[in-house]
């Protein structure tokens, strides 16, 4: 999981870079003040493994979600999904958008998860790691959001 949080975190910097910074703020605040932190008993080991600058994770197997917003970050927020298994027939959908995708086994999918409807159905076993990045979390820590993404910030980013 390390592995896969870090190349999450490395997409992320490039898909939406104002996002990426505003999750690495956010972990560098946690650890250089671990005292905020309620439940701290393992924060040292859990922050050495954290390789990501998002500050929450989910698993889901096997399920297909119907159309949906999610709810845990802002508006300009990015959710990144990662989509691995045995499966057929993978489709994520994204009406307001453009319909189905084809959602085959490695996919990654970034999307802003609150604004943007989306669900996804396979036949299969099939396991989606999506991560994400709080907005409570940027709120506690005085981290300002991040900008919305657009193709100039993408096109003129630097190596």
């Amino acid at each position: 999981m390390e592995d896969t949080a870090a190349l999450l975190g490395a997409v992320l910097a490039v898909m939406n870079p104002s996002m990426f910074e505003a999750g690495m703020n956010c972990m560098t605040r946690i650890a250089n003040n671990p005292e905020k932190i309620s439940k701290r008993e393992h924060l040292a080991e859990l922050l050495e493994v954290w390789t990501s600058p998002l500050t929450a994770s989910s698993l889901m197997n096997n399920r297909n979600s119907p159309l949906h917003r999610d709810t845990g970050g802002g508006n300009a927020y990015m959710d990144l999904l990662v989509s691995v298994g045995d499966y057929v027939n993978g489709r994520f959908n994204v009406p307001g958008l453009v319909g189905d995708l084809w959602y085959c086994p490695g996919t990654v999918i970034g999307l802003c998860g609150r604004v943007v409807r989306h669900g996804a159905s396979a036949v299969g076993e099939r396991f989606c790691y999506a991560q994400y990045l709080r907005e409570t979390v940027l709120r506690f820590w005085g981290v300002p959001d991040p900008d919305w993404v657009n193709i100039y910030d993408i096109v003129t980013a630097s190596p």
